[in-house]
This record gives C-alpha cells, sequence and structure tokens, in this order.
C-alpha cells in the first residue's frame, strides 16, 4: 500500500510539472491595426475613388496536443462600400493565408518579400496572387506589410487601389 501511495504521490508531482505552454505572434509580425479601426483605399487614377474597410480582429489558439497552444489571428477587412471582404490570418509568427469572398490568395514563400512605393514610402510586403483567375470584381494581387497590413491591391485592368497613409 505504502508503494502504490509513493507511485500516485511521484505520478501526481510529475503530472503538476507539466504546464501548458502558449506561443504567441510577435507583436513585430502583428499588423499595427485594433478591432474596429477603419481603413481607406484610394484608386490610383480617380483618387475619389475610395474603398473603405473596417477590421475585425480575432484570435484563436490552435491545440497541437493538450498542453501546447499557438496563437492565431484572423485580421477581417470588411468592405463598408461593397459585400466583399479581405482576411488574412497570422499564426506561428507569419503571415500564412489571404482570401476574399470568391477567392483564396497564396504567396510563394513565407519568407519572400518585396518592396512595394505608396506615395514615397517604401514597405517591405508579401505578395498574394488569385489562385485562379479573376472575373475583374475581387483583386488579382494583394500587397501585405506587417506593420500597415494590406497596403495595395491590384485589379486584372491594371486599376489598382492604395491604402491612404
Amino acid at each position: 500500500m505504502k508503494k502504490i501511495a509513493i507511485i500516485a504521490a511521484s505520478l501526481l508531482a510529475f503530472v503538476s510539472c507539466v504546464k501548458e505552454t502558449y506561443d504567441y505572434v510577435p507583436k513585430d509580425k502583428k499588423p499595427n491595426l485594433r478591432n474596429g479601426d477603419t481603413v481607406y483605399f484610394v484608386n490610383h487614377q480617380d483618387k475619389s475613388l475610395v474603398d473603405t474597410f473596417v477590421i475585425q480582429i480575432s484570435t484563436i489558439y490552435d491545440v497541437v496536443d493538450k498542453i501546447h497552444y499557438f496563437e492565431a489571428t484572423a485580421w477581417r477587412y470588411q468592405n463598408k462600400n461593397k459585400s466583399f471582404f479581405y482576411g488574412l490570418s497570422t499564426s506561428y509568427g507569419t503571415s500564412c493565408v489571404a482570401s476574399s469572398q470568391q477567392w483564396d490568395y497564396m504567396h510563394y514563400s513565407h519568407t519572400t518579400t518585396s518592396e512595394i512605393d505608396i506615395r514615397n514610402t517604401k514597405f517591405p510586403v508579401v505578395v498574394y496572387a488569385a489562385n485562379n483567375n479573376s472575373d475583374g470584381t475581387v483583386p488579382n494581387t494583394i500587397y501585405y506589410s506587417i506593420k500597415k497590413g494590406i497596403v495595395r491591391y491590384d485589379y486584372s485592368d491594371t486599376n489598382y487601389y492604395e491604402r491612404k497613409l
């Protein structure tokens, strides 16, 4: 009986030493946006054409096993003028998924970045291209900056919108 008590106490001590761990997306890998922020994008040809988006942020924790949790944050850009949205998910410290209501976007590598110039300010960006040919109602390409979020999106007809900074 004494042996069983010692074994049970040892197992209890071992189990109590196993702690849950949380891996958060580092702050420097998240856009400087808050839930409810409004962002504006201006058409490069007709400066009076503005797309207005409201940011909706949600965070979940992916569970690998019963003790390891990984933060995953979704940044949804809901367009106020039209019925579509863009979604970007950040997980494990890298931006990994971009989508709209009708299309999914892919980028070539988590580490490949380009640079884009928006009104004389250069941004390192990850470039997302539509998986399938867009019908012109949604962009073909989305440019995502870690600190600013989406900074530009291009349509197939060479028309594009840049974020009003």
